[in-house]
């Protein structure tokens, strides 16, 4: 009877706290201080019934980054309290110990969520609030584009006030963001979902309406934030949701793509073909792939990857300390740059060549152990797991465009981006926790 009781108690807790995870996912776009408010208490919610699974606390997807945590700690330390500081007069060792928030939380978060996501309603039912919550930038980011509204905007009585910047020539849709490729990051964490929602089988003609009009509305707002990563994201998910042996035909699609641009931007192929492609495509757009596109850039890509790995040099094991490039880049460029363009080498910089390595093999290891089981494990049946596809679509993509500049510092981003990350793992330990089970059932029935 106590059993019973204690069973009881647990359940009538979780669904609490899942509550207050969903109340927190919704408002997450919009305020992240009130989201963040929910999301806390159903976190610590989440990490006392993990804590009481003596399974979840021992799992081993939480050593690296426990691993992480101790190395950043370690590292914030040793610049703070031992290291000589040889940019005293340009950086201060304490943002090294405030830069820890933009990792260790994330660790926990990645941890005491995973009991909301860890079967198939749980994810689309985060996948449905997720979606809905991003309503409020997509109001606000079509009117700030198509009807100049700066703002600022205040409901509930100055609970949660909206401040936007106009758009500048060349900027594009920001909203709630301080830019369109923090706007884009966002809608490409969203994208996937909107196709699973939009290609489900359904026989509610509201809900599929619904759902077709929230993927042609955010398909919409990424392609009017002119960011070439939202671009990309726009593209290349549909074949990894969609399509069977997804990662082959993004490929191809990429090879396509590519060849295309190629041939409208190139020298080589220039004349009247050329020309009469290019006048079918917005200036606008053709710009953002041609040399007119850049000329007035104070530095490439390649020159800011050039000059991280020079300051991932200086200490490749300890690291130069958080927010560290930016004051080196501009002490020695005598131009602002606020951040490597790359998170691994940014995270390699602030800590260590360790703790960047720790963490991008866990991230590639998720993801590979993940693709499998989503999308190779049941290849010849024809039954097919979009929204699972769409999680593993999302983290993918958001990683992978990390690599070529950083969003990850927006919280609102980073929350997300963590609960999906935890999320394929929960799908890795779901899929291993099934085949166990039928091949012990295999074993008892042949005994």
């Amino acid at each position: 009877m106590n059993s019973i009781k204690i069973c009881f108690k647990k359940f009538s807790l979780y669904k609490f706290g899942e509550i207050l995870f969903l109340i927190g996912i919704f408002f997450l776009c919009s305020s992240i201080v009130i989201s963040g408010i929910f999301l806390i208490f159903s976190l610590i919610i989440g990490s006392f019934l993990k804590y009481l699974n003596s399974k979840n606390v021992q799992d081993k997807w939480n050593f690296p980054f426990l691993l992480c945590s101790f190395l950043i700690l370690l590292s914030s330390l040793m610049q703070k309290f031992i290291l000589p500081n040889y940019f005293k007069e340009i950086w201060d060792p304490n943002l090294s110990l405030i830069g820890m928030a933009n990792w260790i939380p994330f660790f926990w978060i990645f941890w005491s969520c995973q009991i909301y996501t860890n079967n198939q309603s749980k994810r689309k039912r985060f996948a449905l609030i997720l979606v809905s919550g991003t309503f409020p930038l997509l109001l606000t980011g079509f009117g700030q584009f198509f009807f100049s509204w700066t703002g600022p905007f205040d409901i509930f009585n100055g609970l949660i006030i909206w401040y936007q910047r106009p758009i500048e020539s060349p900027g594009g849709l920001s909203g709630l963001f301080s830019n369109q490729n923090y706007a884009g990051s966002w809608l490409n964490l969203v994208w996937p979902f909107c196709i699973a929602f939009a290609i489900e089988k359904t026989k509610n003609l509201v809900k599929k309406s619904t759902s077709i009009c929230f993927l042609l509305s955010v398909g919409f707002a990424i392609f009017l934030t002119y960011s070439r990563n939202a671009w990309a994201g726009l593209l290349f998910a549909f074949p990894l949701v969609i399509v069977q042996e997804g990662l082959i035909w993004l490929i191809i699609f990429s090879v396509v793509i590519s060849v295309i641009l190629l041939f409208l931007i190139s020298p080589i192929f220039s004349g009247d073909i050329q020309n009469i492609l290019g006048n079918l495509i917005p200036n606008k757009i053709l710009l953002e792939f041609t040399k007119e596109g850049y000329k007035d850039l104070d530095a490439t890509r390649i020159d800011i990857l050039k000059s991280a790995l020079e300051i991932i040099n200086m200490r490749p094991l300890i690291g130069m300390g958080a927010a560290s490039f930016t004051a080196i880049y501009t002490f020695k460029n005598n131009f602002y740059k606020g951040h490597s363009h790359n998170l691994f080498t940014e995270l390699a910089i602030s800590y260590g060549l360790p703790v960047a390595i720790i963490f991008g093999l866990t991230i590639i290891t998720i993801l590979i152990f993940s693709y499998y089981v989503i999308f190779l494990k049941n290849i010849n049946s024809k039954k097919i797991d979009f929204f699972d596809r769409a999680y593993w679509a999302s983290v993918f993509f958001f990683f992978l465009s990390q690599l070529v500049d950083i969003q990850y510092f927006d919280g609102k981003i980073s929350i997300v981006a963590w609960i999906l990350l935890a999320t394929l793992k929960n799908i890795i330990d779901e899929k291993q926790f099934s085949a166990s089970k039928n091949k012990n059932l295999i074993i008892n029935n042949f005994q």
